[in-house]
């Protein structure tokens, strides 16, 4: 069973389908030569006699994309088992038909070249109550005897046939193996001589080679070392070339870490750094806390807070480090202090609108949390009231339930009160039909112990006759038996002999034209036999 939902199990009309299908199933067989035929008549394949899963079904739906149900898909799987029993017994159908045109053209190829078919015999049935005779159980008894003789008579014959073809076989076998052997031998002798004139050749070129490279390994070596030399040379201008470079990138680096020594000791810019470095990190802690609303409130106003201290803090550490500078550095560093100032003029500026920027953000956040938190409470209060009707309607199902059940056993007690009277009633009447019964009966007993007795003498006497027939048949074996066992041993003319004695018993079964083929072949083998043993 390919389908795994218990569903599928309660629907009768679909286990009635599955169980059609698969005895279709164990008679269907690809490999057979009249399934592949019909199969191609009908324009099908062997995979699509392969029953589908009810997978393949829910895939098939969820690959175009179609909204569908429990129902849908077992409506879809009932009309594919349909289809598939109507395409077995259209397969089945065309399997016969096309056997019985075979059937139809061998008969016409057999006879036109002379073989006829049997006619099929219509034996009569007999009826059950038809009992044999005696004489007529003897007559079947000695026609089966006869059809086992015959049928031993016919192995011996084909016992005898294969034996004399064996030795014809051997005979000629042996006849190709000599011819083989001379053969042979002159191939090997030729093959010998053509083999010593291609050493010879072969030897000369191994010479030629050997002294051609040994004078190409001369050249190589005196090429070899004034290449190295070159090699060389080549080493130690790129050994030079490298320490020029590595000088050249050493300056390079100092005074790379000048400059950025002299970058590092701005103070401003290290303070600014770490302004946004902290409301960066600021930032990332506060969204990745999931907080109520009035929890995120005062975290603001917290964080407002702690942000404006720290700001005041940075301001004063500002001023106090402006005022050192215009006293130590007042007529140097005049132009440079302005610009500081206009730069931290802007900086307030920026951080301002960065603030009211925030600001915004956060209520926005705000707003959206409060409509997603209002919208979660109208769904569930949505779904509670569905709850409620599913609840409601399930009570008044199994009210209705409760009130059909107990009508229906109402209406049981009175049914079974009423079978009950019928079934006493059909007793006593069973009881008198009984006593009828059992006095027929009794006279049928009588008449069946008389034919009993007449029959035990009767199967007696059959049993004798049996074991004398059977006597007979297990002799005419063995003899048999023991001319087939010395078949190997013993000469093709008594051989020959013996298969005419045979054949004179089974005319019906052959032609007199084959037995003259036979007796033309295995006397040749008797003509060559004799030619052996006088040599």
């Amino acid at each position: 069973m390919f389908f795994t939902e218990p569903k599928f199990n309660n629907i009768p009309e679909i286990r009635k389908l599955i169980a059609l299908v698969q005895g279709y199933e164990l008679k269907y067989r690809p490999e057979s030569p009249l399934t592949q035929k019909a199969m191609e008549s009908l324009g099908q394949d062997r995979y699509h006699f392969r029953r589908k899963n009810k997978f393949e079904m829910r895939f098939n739906f969820d690959s175009q994309k179609q909204s569908y149900s429990e129902s849908d898909l077992q409506k879809t799987y009932q009309n594919y088992l349909v289809e598939l029993v109507s395409d077995f017994q259209n397969l089945y159908a065309e399997r016969k038909r096309i056997k019985v045109e075979l059937q139809r053209r061998q008969r016409e190829e057999d006879e036109l070249r002379g073989y006829k078919w049997p006619e099929p015999v219509l034996k009569k049935k007999q009826f059950r109550n038809q009992a044999l005779t005696y004489d007529q159980k003897l007559q079947q008894i000695e026609e089966e005897r006869n059809k086992e003789q015959k049928i031993q008579d016919c192995f011996a014959k084909e016992a005898i046939r294969l034996e004399l073809e064996r030795r014809l076989s051997i005979q000629e076998s042996h006849l190709k193996e000599e011819k083989s052997l001379a053969s042979r031998k002159k191939i090997f002798q030729e093959l010998r001589k053509k083999a010593a004139v291609e050493n010879n050749k072969v030897s000369q070129k191994l010479k030629n080679y050997r002294n051609n490279m040994s004078d190409q390994l001369e050249e190589g070596l005196r090429k070899s070392k004034s290449f190295q030399e070159k090699l060389e040379a080549r080493d130690i201008l790129i050994q030079k070339q490298r320490a020029k470079q590595v000088s050249e990138i050493a300056n390079r680096n100092r005074k790379l870490e000048e400059k950025i020594s002299h970058v590092k000791d701005d103070f401003e810019n290290r303070m600014v750094e770490e302004l946004f470095k902290r409301q960066s990190e600021m930032d990332q802690s506060f969204d990745f806390r999931q907080m109520t609303a009035e929890q995120m409130e005062k975290n603001k106003i917290e964080k407002q807070q702690i942000f404006e201290q720290k700001l005041n803090q940075i301001n004063q550490k500002i001023k106090q480090h402006q005022e050192e500078k215009e006293f130590e550095l007042f007529n140097r560093v005049g132009q440079r202090m302005e610009k500081a100032e206009k730069q931290q003029e802007e900086h307030d500026k920026q951080l301002s609108r960065f603030q009211f920027h925030k600001r915004k953000q956060l209520e926005q956040r705000f707003s959206r949390h409060r409509k997603r938190y209002q919208e979660s409470e109208e769904r569930q209060q949505e779904k509670v009231a569905e709850w409620m009707q599913k609840v409601s309607s399930i009570q008044e199902r199994i009210e209705k339930f409760r009130s059909k059940k107990n009508e229906d056993q109402k209406i049981w007690k009175e049914q079974r009160s009423q079978s009950f009277k019928d079934h006493l009633e059909n007793m006593q009447f069973n009881r008198k039909s009984q006593e009828k019964d059992s006095m027929k009966y009794f006279e049928k007993h009588q008449y069946v112990q008389s034919k009993l007795k007449k029959s035990k003498e009767e199967q007696e006497q059959l049993r004798a006759y049996l074991n004398i027939s059977r006597s007979k048949f297990e002799k005419n074996t063995l003899q048999q038996f023991g001319e087939l066992s010395n078949l190997m041993y013993s000469s093709s003319g008594y051989l020959l002999k013996y298969y005419n004695n045979i054949f004179s018993k089974l005319k019906e079964l052959e032609d007199d034209d084959k037995f003259a083929e036979m007796s033309m072949k295995f006397s040749n083998v008797m003509r060559i036999t004799d030619k052996k043993n006088m040599e």
